[in-house]
């Protein structure tokens, strides 16, 4: 009888040592990985008349992994800080909040650099789809509350300059 309980006990201390021995060690999960704000440009916001609005430093991205990236697991941006996509092609990209922690202002910028559509304080990690009314050859993110505060509205344009 002793000699079944401890084979029992050493079976089991075995089936312990193992299971924990090819637990998979986990990869960094994406969220982990911190990003930092990168001044790539600067922007302005420009009303109808020609006078300056708003000045943002922004982030200039264009390469589809970039495009994808965007804001997403990035838990700060300054006021006048932004995120400018550009777009290749002529279709409509739509946007979305998935694993986004900012709530933003998206802006859709034609091809002439003029805002044709806002969506205002998105919602964090929302899955709900933001299409464009048409074609959107730029978009630029604010920080939730930048169009209100500033007064950015659908026929403003932008102009930037690279650094």
């Amino acid at each position: 009888m002793k000699l079944r309980l401890l084979a029992v006990i050493c079976l089991m201390a075995l089936i312990s040592i193992l299971a924990i021995a090819c637990t998979k060690q986990q990869a960094p999960d994406q969220e982990e990985r911190r990003y930092e704000f990168r001044k790539d440009g600067e922007l302005e916001v420009v009303a109808p008349d020609g006078t300056t609005k708003a000045r943002f430093d922004v982030e200039i991205v264009s390469t589809d992994l970039a495009l994808m990236q965007g804001l997403k697991y990035r838990d700060k941006l300054g006021e006048n800080q932004g995120m400018l996509f550009i777009m290749s092609g002529d279709t409509a990209h739509s946007f979305w909040m998935q694993d986004t922690y900012l709530s933003l202002d998206i802006i859709y910028i034609d091809h002439t650099r003029s805002i044709f559509q806002i969506y205002k304080n998105t919602i964090p990690f929302s899955e709900e789809t933001l299409p464009p009314d048409k074609i959107n050859k730029y978009t630029l993110e604010l920080l939730a509350g930048s169009c209100d505060r500033l007064n950015i509205k659908e026929g403003d344009s932008i102009r930037w300059q690279e650094l």
